[in-house]
């Protein structure tokens, strides 16, 4: 028998399971002098003995006993010191506690016990004794390979009220494979048995016992869960040879009765998650094992003990430019296209290097059915096509939907992955912009390996374009390194003005994966609002890794009034583009000179800069970026009035005069950049050549596409027809901040 007071680890076992004491209300059993008293002290928590309550009266000190499998501790009161031969008498004080903690199981039922001894003042001897029968058990929820969650401040940083740490505790993947239903109908998982198949991508959580013969039938364990209609858990009825696993926690199963309980039994669980981290759930999940006295047939008062283990669902990660193209997704041409384009374009390698041909990856045509008007012909697209084998990506058709516009592969689709430390895969988030897509043969058409998730749009006029995002490199701002970047987000965040927020569904769902920590921007002065109008990043071959690029209409002033100085001032943009698509898009040509004379062109340059040079500033500071880290391209802006949708009022917003070479094509080191039009200079085009100037002396090699407007005048640039999956990042998010 030892006391705590003795045993110097005990103190850090008493801090260890502080937190676990805080889940169950401190329960105080008193001692009875007529009868033994039984009670149940499970491993890892304490029972609290009140041994003044039925103290004989006039008794004014105790003593205290255990058998080997306790340890005990005297809280509340002072020893007695009179008695030098007895160390283990304490006076009796109102406050006096004795708390047990159990060392070992016991071998059988009510085999340990706690024996106190209350004396008089002086007395040697006493017969007042009252005994505690107790059983001791070890019930723990455990999941194999990851630590505790660290408890302590140490590693952790602050930036700007938020405090970061890496997660430490398990970890579950959402079930949101592309040939199942996003989020499930929970209807439909009363019954469900796990296909052996899905076991891979669960994971795993134990349940391990170990109590005396004919402990569970006086009691019982049930199992809970925090958020059942965001998980599922399948388990066992009974432990047999390869026994079926039913669904035991889920939707509209919030609590489950553990049946057929061995003495000593390690039964494991499989846990899914069912949806991604949202507005309305954290991602945090807690699994709980209660033991409750059956005694008497039927559960009486509360459990004596808890045990639980708290999993955090896995993220949904945003891929940057940066990272190297695995495949390009585009809608679809017709079949006749593409079976014309079977073989690379040699014309097209003659600008890259001889060695980057001979290794060509194939491209994987996968011809899906084709509905109403297809893709039409175009060098847009037969250049993708072949750019593909350049990259070594391959190029998949994506096929028309009848209720979807064109560009809904670009606009309303963003390709992430998500990662636990058993698995990892690609994850589609699609906000359409349309309801019903019950038959949608994109989804129904990817490996079952790959996850879908579509956020039907709401009974409202808000629309999520997630083709709007963008993400940065991995950076180190304000000291924090963010492995996975941060996305940046579009909104009409800009001081001077009240603006409504948008696509906020959108903004919740990032917001709540807590991983990529969100940068807004301002875009409301865009005509889409769209920030990849005016930023982009690429790949470097230096140190940094990347730079920003940003769209700059006084770099190309800069430009412009260079050329005009060497003479070239009649030289014009868009002077190769046909009259008739000039005149469709609203566009004219103009020389460098009229440009350059047009005040009104300036004044509206003027303010994009502006608000371009206001976002760069947000970005220098919150990405960690010098001057260096940014270069400028040239372009220039045009305001025109358009009908806000929101306030139904007549608003200035920015389009581009010359086609955007900001909605570039980042396949690796190659670019695949809209040609400018630019104003021709000893024939060539003097802005191609500058922004060849700025990029390729970091290893890129620009290609310029010649594609104005897209496939289709009234559907937007040729950029939003298509989509690249990427390799996901190095950096494992569970090692970072949280």
């Amino acid at each position: 028998m030892v006391s705590w007071g003795a045993n110097t680890d005990s103190q850090q076992v008493r801090s260890k399971e502080s937190e676990r004491l805080r889940q169950l209300p401190k329960r105080i059993y008193p001692t009875s002098l007529e009868r033994p008293i039984k009670r149940v002290c499970p491993m890892g928590t304490t029972v609290s003995v009140d041994v003044v309550r039925f103290a004989p009266k006039g008794y004014k000190t105790f003593e205290a006993s255990t058998s080997e499998g306790l340890l005990y501790n005297v809280e509340g009161t002072k020893f007695n010191f009179s008695f030098s031969g007895h160390p283990s008498r304490w006076y009796l004080q109102p406050s006096c506690r004795l708390i047990l903690k159990a060392l070992a199981p016991s071998s059988k039922m009510f085999s340990d016990w706690v024996k106190i001894t209350y004396f008089k003042s002086g007395e040697e001897h006493s017969d007042h004794v009252a005994m505690m029968n107790v059983t001791c058990v070890s019930i723990s929820l455990t999941v194999e390979n990851y630590q505790d969650k660290v408890k302590s401040q140490e590693g952790k940083k602050m930036h700007k009220g938020r405090t970061f740490s890496p997660w430490r505790g398990p970890i579950m993947l959402v079930n949101c494979g592309c040939k199942n239903k996003y989020p499930p109908d929970t209807e439909k998982y009363e019954e469900e048995i796990l296909d052996k198949k899905a076991i891979h991508r669960m994971s795993k959580m134990f349940l391990r016992i170990h109590s005396p013969l004919g402990f569970f039938n006086t009691h019982q364990l049930t199992i809970n869960c925090s958020h059942p209609n965001k998980v599922r858990l399948f388990g066992v009825e009974r432990p047999t040879i390869n026994p079926p696993y039913r669904m035991v926690l889920g939707p509209n199963k919030p609590s489950h009765v553990l049946t057929h309980l061995r003495n000593r039994e390690r039964r494991k669980f499989y846990v899914e998650a069912l949806s991604f981290p949202d507005a309305d759930f954290s991602g945090l999940v807690s699994f709980t094992v209660s033991l409750l006295d059956n005694s008497y047939g039927k559960v009486s008062g509360p459990p004596i003990h808890n045990v639980g283990l708290v999993f955090r669902v896995a993220p949904w990660i945003m891929t940057a430019n940066t990272q190297p193209p695995v495949e390009i997704y585009m809608t679809n041409p017709s079949d006749s296209h593409c079976l014309a384009h079977g073989s690379p374009n040699l014309e097209l390698f003659s600008c890259f290097p001889f060695q980057h041909i001979e290794a060509m990856a194939p491209v994987s045509l996968e011809i899906l059915e084709v509905h109403q008007r297809s893709m039409p012909d175009s060098e847009f697209m037969t250049t993708v096509l072949d750019y593909s084998y350049v990259a070594h990506c391959e190029l998949t058709f994506c096929p028309k939907n009848k209720i979807r516009l064109d560009t809904w592969i670009g606009n309303e689709v963003a390709i992430g992955y998500t990662q636990s430390p058993q698995r990892c895969f690609p994850v589609f988030l699609d906000f359409p912009w349309t309801k019903g897509l019950e038959d949608f043969k994109f989804k129904d058409s990817l490996p079952s390996s790959f996850g879908y998730v579509i956020h039907e749009r709401e009974d409202d006029d808000n629309l999520d374009a997630t083709g709007f995002l963008e993400v940065s490199p991995p950076v180190t701002a304000h000291g924090i390194f963010y492995p996975l970047g941060r996305i940046l987000i579009g909104d009409g965040g800009l001081p001077r003005e009240n603006i409504i927020e948008v696509n906020q569904r959108l903004r919740t769902f990032i917001y709540a994966q807590n991983m990529q920590d969100p940068l807004e921007l301002f875009s409301e002065w865009l005509l889409e609002g769209n920030v990849k109008e005016f930023l982009t990043f690429v790949p470097a071959n230096d140190g940094k890794g990347f730079r920003l690029l940003l769209a700059s209409p006084s770099a190309c002033y800069e430009l412009f009034k260079m050329e005009q100085r060497h003479g070239h001032g009649n030289a014009s943009v868009l002077d190769a583009v046909e009259e008739e698509l000039l005149s469709y898009a609203e566009r004219a040509r103009m020389s460098i000179s009229e440009i350059l004379a047009d005040e009104l062109l300036q004044r509206q340059n003027d303010y994009v800069q502006t608000c371009i040079t206001w976002n760069r500033m947000i970005l220098k500071e919150e990405l960690g970026l010098s001057e260096g880290d940014i270069i400028d391209i040239p372009q220039l802006f045009r305001l025109g009035w358009i009908q806000d949708p929101t306030t139904k009022k007549d608003v200035l917003r920015a389009g581009h005069l010359f086609p955007n070479m900001l909605n570039m094509i980042v396949l690796g080191s190659y670019l695949g950049i809209p040609k400018p039009f630019g104003p021709l200079v000893n024939g060539v085009c003097c802005v191609e050549k500058k922004v060849q100037s700025l990029l390729e002396p970091l290893g890129l090699n620009c290609l310029f596409i010649r594609e104005f407007f897209g496939h289709q005048g009234d559907e937007g640039d040729a950029y939003y027809w298509l989509n690249i999956r990427r390799e996901p990042l190095p950096y494992k998010w569970w090692n970072f901040i949280i």
